[in-house]
């Protein structure tokens, strides 16, 4: 097949990127892209440090495959799918506007107010990738969401352009043919999608380190496998981004001295960030509270982070704000990744008000009413373009630090920045013996090693260390935390596994695949609420979407149930209601619940919480039960 000739010369990627920004891309962004389009490959490792514009990978892997679009199908390099993935539920996710930001520029850059050569880049661009798709009506660029575990969207061409920001349970799970979500008959074409043509950017790749062991596995357990598509777009393509990855060296891109000499780079290495240790003992909630109040007594109405290690913790937290703040002092958030779509909106709001939120964008001199302190899990520390001016972090491990001193003065703009962070000791475990290691929730043994280096760094002369981006990892050194182990895949497991119509019966889980083998702590079920709930065996209608859906641990779901309750499950046709034991729960499993059940306020899960729960399915509906 010949190539295509009928594209007007493909515009540099810095125009590009400045055409879709309205500003010029940091050299690193450059000099990738150059080395992408050169290699016509990834390096397996971008370490750029957070707050220095990593998005700009998607940029990136929409021009590359822009560029590559005149080729012959069985020449091109370039996958036509890109995935994002994050091991976390963002609640506040910048990436994901920021690809809307794309595609909507790319549909008509009159709309988004780019015009002039600018409109001109942009509009070579969306032709050449328009060109790709089986039909010359279709928009240039597709962008998705995959969060919990229901699927309401999926690439419905798989010749299209498309960006996927997806969770690693909703990828890992489709990958081996059992996805969250997913019908039976759609378990196939849904492991093609993720397997096949695609590039895949793990977001803090730290957190995803047993998948990106997983796919070259899955190369060698089907090493017979035909290739379809031909060279490197038969299997996936991974790529890890990371601020916080191990220095290995191999096939890693990193900043240059091009990048020290820019004076927006520069000012963002070198943001001051000043830390306070406190070793504490007592009640988590209360303690991370008087942190936070003791750096706001004096200041001026200012923008606070408090982050805990737990769901539980935070609601301690803000329990203990509510009783030292008024609400005329200061504004209360909480937010994790058990939180609704619909609750999770009005707390995103009021983060990314453009006045009174702390979004990085907000203009740094305004003034503010009142102090907005927003609790939150590790929900926050990825994903999140968000800029305070204090911040007090519960002990935690080395990257989980680097990621939360993210937050904290991230554009360099506060002179005044501060942060605590708070160690207590670890918990006493049922059956803990003398002389046992201590063990934290989540961070196992690393908040010790992080508490000798900080009171290293600390040398008892000072009574702060400053912890900027250019210093942390000089101060806190290489990350402690625990990868744990995965089982090894074999080739019959597989086997067992694309036979989706008719699973066979005791067929291995999936999750320790790609999750690591746990405790099952981590293993989490779908719970939306209906004010109708089906008998079983009747259909769900409307149908379940991802947006009516919070995640919940099935083992913190089975704790709050009623003795022997009863539960009404999605079958695997997503829409036939089966009813079954909390015993019978699966990970993945998407529950209904009837809105008189509870469990749910307006900060999102809350098994303690009585109060009758909207049903989002009529939101849209034009039926008159949507309250404000």
């Amino acid at each position: 097949m010949a190539e295509r000739t009928s594209f007007g010369d493909m515009p540099r990627f810095d125009a590009f990127y400045d055409a879709i920004n309205r500003r010029s891309p940091f050299p690193w962004q450059s000099r990738l892209a150059a080395k992408v389009a050169e290699t016509e490959a990834w390096p397996r490792e971008v370490g750029v440090p957070t707050g220095l514009g990593k998005t700009a990978c998607l940029e990136i892997a929409i021009w590359w495959l822009a560029s590559q679009a005149h080729r012959a199908p069985g020449d091109r390099t370039a996958p036509t799918r890109i995935w994002w993935l994050v091991n976390r539920r963002l609640l506040v996710d910048s990436t994901f506007e920021h690809a809307l930001t794309i595609k909507r520029a790319l549909r008509d850059p009159g709309e988004c107010d780019i015009s002039g050569k600018a409109a001109d880049v942009v509009h070579t661009v969306a032709e050449r990738l328009r060109s790709l798709a089986s039909s010359p009506a279709a928009e240039p660029l597709e962008v998705i969401r995959l969060r919990g575990g229901i699927a309401s969207h999926r690439a419905r061409d798989p010749s299209r352009p498309t960006v996927l920001l997806s969770t690693l349970p909703m990828y890992g799970s489709r990958l081996l043919f059992r996805g969250y979500g997913s019908s039976r008959s759609m378990r196939p074409v849904d492991a093609a999608l993720a397997g096949t043509d695609s590039l895949v950017l793990v977001d803090e790749a730290h957190l995803a380190r047993h998948l990106t062991r997983l796919l070259p596995t899955l190369t060698q357990c089907t090493a017979e496998a035909q290739q379809i598509l031909g060279g490197v777009r038969s299997r996936p393509q991974v790529v890890a981004l990371t601020a916080t990855g191990d220095a290995s060296g191999q096939d890693r891109f990193d900043l240059d001295e091009e990048d020290e000499a820019n004076s927006m780079v520069r000012r963002r290495l070198e943001a001051d960030k000043p830390l306070e240790l406190r070793i504490e003992s007592g009640d988590a909630g209360l303690r991370l509270a008087e942190a936070a109040r003791d750096l706001l007594k004096r200041a001026k109405p200012a923008a606070c982070l408090v982050f805990a290690n737990t769901p539980a913790t935070a609601r301690s937290v803000l329990g203990h704000l509510q009783s030292i703040f008024s609400r005329r002092e200061a504004a209360l958030l909480l937010l994790t990744g058990r939180t609704r779509e619909r609750e999770a909106g009005r707390t995103r709001e009021r983060i990314l008000d453009p006045v009174e939120g702390m979004a990085a964008k907000r203009d740094h001199k305004l003034d503010r009413k009142q102090h907005l302190i927003v609790v939150a899990t590790q929900t926050l520390e990825v994903g999140a373009d968000i800029d305070a001016e204090y911040l007090v972090t519960e002990a935690c491990g080395v990257r989980a630090l680097t990621q939360r001193l993210g937050r904290l003065n991230r554009l360099g703009h506060f002179p005044n920045a501060r942060a605590v962070y708070v160690h207590l000791p670890a918990p006493r475990r049922k059956g803990q013996k003398a002389g046992d290691p201590d063990q934290w929730p989540v961070y196992g043994r690393e908040p010790a090693t992080v508490l000798r280096r900080l009171q290293t760094a600390l040398d008892q002369t000072t009574p702060t260390a400053s912890l900027s981006p250019r210093h942390i990892s000089g101060i806190l050194g290489e990350p402690g935390d625990d990868l744990g182990r995965a089982p090894e895949l074999m080739h019959g497991l597989l086997w067992e596994w694309v036979k989706t119509t008719t699973p066979p019966e005791g067929a291995a889980p999936v999750e320790p695949y790609f999750s690591g083998i746990s405790d099952g702590s981590g293993y989490t079920v779908s719970l939306m609420w209906r004010a109708h709930l089906p008998e079983e065996g009747e259909r769900l209608w409307p149908r379940a979407t991802d947006v009516e859906a919070v995640d919940v641990p099935i083992a913190d779901f089975r704790r709050a149930l009623d003795g022997d309750e009863e539960i009404r499950r999605i079958g695997p046709d997503g829409v036939t209601i089966e009813s079954i034991s909390g015993k019978e729960l699966r990970p993945g499993d998407t529950v209904v619940l009837a809105s008189d059940r509870g469990l749910l306020d307006e900060f999102g899960w809350n098994p303690d919480s009585a109060l009758p729960v909207f049903d989002t399915s009529v939101a849209t509906r034009g039926l008159p039960l949507n309250p404000d």
